[in-house]
This record gives structure tokens, sequence and C-alpha cells, in this order.
């Protein structure tokens, strides 16, 4: 044991005497990310560079990330549009769209904050939302998975993705198609691959791709479109881009997942009493995104908690739930009832945007608990039987009274991108 910190949003929150796991050392290389970008499209993994699949091509759609993952989506673009010129498709032929899923829409500020100035100068930029975008609906997969997608993204003659790979609870690893295939979909789509029976699939896990049913689903409605190119990114816990890999979608993705699997997911001598987990900016911001870090501590293989056993999430969540459809949603279906019965619920009948995190948060609740420490507004967790603490001090004695001696602790510097288990 010794002292050790955790993220709360951009401070460091310090605590004496405990097991913790800092993030992994990893460095930026000493060149900039755009230059790493324009590197990487020089030598794309399993296709042409990107200027010689855009010939021929009149329209193509930069699919790129909102504002829930922090990625250097600026830096990005503009070796992409460079590339895209020298293949013969001009600006005015490029749209660039945030894929905010079931997320609230962008606003102009946010879109050029996301892109960039030079980027929001040289292109449209347009917001997939998947309630009040214009969709096309491309049929279903062999699985059933019905196929709703933005129609700018549908109807290009080239589509790109942008994304980062991090852990991710159904997905394996976010990143690849994904930015696709939730970020640009239509609600119909999201709802049938977050619905409750098909997360609970077996191989549906974090940290897996293959076999993994939702993974598989993905691909299968990226597939529909002419999505043929990918620029992934690894991100540290100080926001900076420590790898960059461009070329075949599916095949950045896998290899930026398998070279930082180890660094991600953590073996650990537990079991612990308590886990202090550190959120970093933007994931603090609200419940719905700051709640990922306890299904992942929970919901993992071995998870390194004892039964029950206290999640403290480390965020202020100033936005409460979150401000998107699928963000009050989600405090609604949990807040309605008991874990067991929200779990029943949701196995039943569709729970709605956001409603799968209702349906795993529940399942966290039924055997651990969950406290959120400082947030800005408390009145709102307790409904969702989730506690609210003032200090790590008063979780603690809290814990103390629960287990009648003192807690083992451990703390996780960054619980978004460190995914610890029992050994």
């Amino acid at each position: 044991m010794s002292d050790a910190w955790v993220f709360s949003g951009d401070e460091r929150l310090h605590l004496p005497q405990v097991d913790h796991f800092e993030p992994p050392a990893r460095t930026v290389a000493p060149q900039a990310i755009d230059w790493g970008v324009a590197c990487a499209a020089a030598e794309p993994l399993r296709t042409p560079r990107l200027a010689v699949l855009a010939r021929g091509a009149a329209t193509v759609a930069i699919a790129v990330p909102d504002a829930s993952r922090p990625c250097p989506t600026p830096d990005i673009l503009l070796p992409l549009l460079n590339e895209l010129n020298a293949g013969g498709v001009p600006d005015t032929g490029v749209v660039v769209v945030v894929g905010c899923g079931l997320h609230r829409a962008t606003t102009r500020a946010e879109k050029v904050a996301l892109v960039g100035e030079q980027a929001a100068a040289r292109v449209e930029v347009v917001d997939a939302q998947g309630q009040e975008q214009e969709s096309v609906d491309l049929g279903s997969t062999a699985s059933g998975a019905p196929i709703v997608l933005n129609r700018r993204v549908a109807e290009a003659d080239r589509v790109v993705t942008v994304g980062v790979v991090e852990p991710h609870l159904y997905a394996g690893f976010s990143g690849g198609v994904k930015g696709v295939a939730i970020g640009c979909a239509g609600e119909a789509t999201i709802a049938w691959t977050h619905r409750p029976a098909f997360i609970d699939e077996a191989g549906v896990t974090l940290g897996r791709l293959d076999g993994n049913p939702f993974q598989q689903t993905l691909r299968d409605v990226a597939a529909r479109t002419t999505l043929s190119y990918a620029v992934n990114v690894v991100i540290n816990e100080r926001g900076q881009a420590v790898a960059v890999l461009a070329g075949d979608p599916v095949t950045v993705h896998a290899s930026l997942a398998a070279a930082h699997r180890a660094a991600w997911l953590r073996p650990v001598d537990g079991p612990f009493d308590v886990v202090v987990a550190g959120i970093h900016s933007p994931k603090d911001q609200s419940l719905y995104q700051a709640s990922r870090a306890a299904t992942y501590m929970a919901l993992c293989d071995q998870p390194a908690l004892a039964m029950g056993g206290l999640i403290l999430l480390a965020a202020g969540v100033p936005t409460g739930a979150g401000d998107g459809p699928g963000e009050r949603n989600f405090a609604a279906v949990l807040g309605s009832a008991s874990p067991d019965e929200v779990i029943a619920r949701g196995l039943a009948e569709p729970l709605g945007p956001g409603g799968q995190r209702a349906y795993v948060m529940a399942k966290v609740l039924r055997g651990y608990r969950v406290g959120v420490l400082g947030a800005h507004d408390q009145s709102f967790l307790s409904p969702l039987g989730i506690a609210a603490y003032e200090s790590v001090q008063d979780a603690l004695v809290d814990a103390r009274r629960q287990l009648r001696r003192e807690p083992r602790v451990l703390a996780v510097a960054d619980a978004m991108n460190t995914v610890v288990h029992q050994r």
C-alpha cells in the first residue's frame, strides 16, 4: 500500500495508504498526431491508401465521435481531407457526420469544437442523431437486426470512420465499425442491438471481439454501407493519442485492441471491499457515462470487488444523469423499481433509449453498492439506489459500519481504461 490518486474529472483526488492502479505509462510519440495520421495513412492496413479508394467517388461521409469520447478529431480530419482531395474528391463532396447515437444532438459551436475550425470551414458538418435524423432502412442482418442508418452515411459513395479504441462492455472494445453502426444508426438499430436479451448473450463480453455477437452484428450493419477505411486512436489518461492506425476498419480495430489489451485489463489480488474508481473528463459529466466504470468493475469476469462491496465513482456528474434522451430514460427506468424488477422488466419488454444502461446498472446494484463522490446535485441519486458521499473518508466510515472492520480499499486512477479483475 502507498499514497495514491484517482481522476475526478480534470482534477486528481489523492488517497492515503491504499492499494492502487495508476494508468499504464504510455508516452506520446514526439511527432504531432497529424504527422502520425499521415504516416498511418501512407501505409494503411489491408487496404489501399484513402486517395486510391476515393477515386471516382462524388460523395464521402466521415463519421466522427461526439463529445462523450475524447478524440483528437481536428488533427485527424485535416490529413484525411487532403487524402480525399488527392483522390479527386473536393471539399464540397465531403460531409463530416457526428455520431451521436441516442445522445443529444450538438450545437453549431460544439460541432466546430469537435472537428476544429479549419475542417469546419472546409466541409459540411452534420449530426447523426437516431431519433432526429433522416434515416434510410437498409433491411436487416442475418440475425434479424434492423439496419437503419443516417441517410448521408447510407447514400455516400465512400464512408470513412474515425474512432477511439478502449474497453466496451458489449462490443468488447469501442472503435472499428461502431462509429457508423451505432453512432450513425437510427433508433431501431440501437434498440435492437442494446436490448437486454441480446447483451446477455454468450460472448457479449468486455474485452472480446471474436465470437462476440454484438460486435459481429455491428460489422454486419456496417457492411451494408460503403465503409472501407478507418482511423482509430488509443488515448492516454491525459487525452493524448498514444497510438494511431489507419486502413481496413476491422483490422485496425483488432490490431489496436490486441496491442493495448494488457494495459487495459489488469489482474489484481482481490477481493476488495471498496474500489475508488477514477473518472476522467468528459466521462465525469453525467452518471450515464460515469456508471460505465461500475459496470466494468462488477460485470467483468471474476470481479475484484467482494459481493456487497462499494464502487465509489469519483465524478461530479454536473449534468446529473445526462441531458440526452437516452440518458434521461436511463434514470427514469433505473429509478422506477427495484434492481430485480428492472432486470425482469428488461427481459420482458423494451426499455427504450438508454434502457440497456439501466438494465446493466440494475445488475450491478443487485450484487454491489454504488456511490458517487462529490456530486454537484445529490438529490437525483437516492431514487436510483445510488449513495452520495462528500468525501472518501465519509464513504470509508460507511464501509466500516457495514463491515464492522477496516475495509480493504483499491484505488483505480482511470477506471474507464483500467478494468481490474481477480487473478
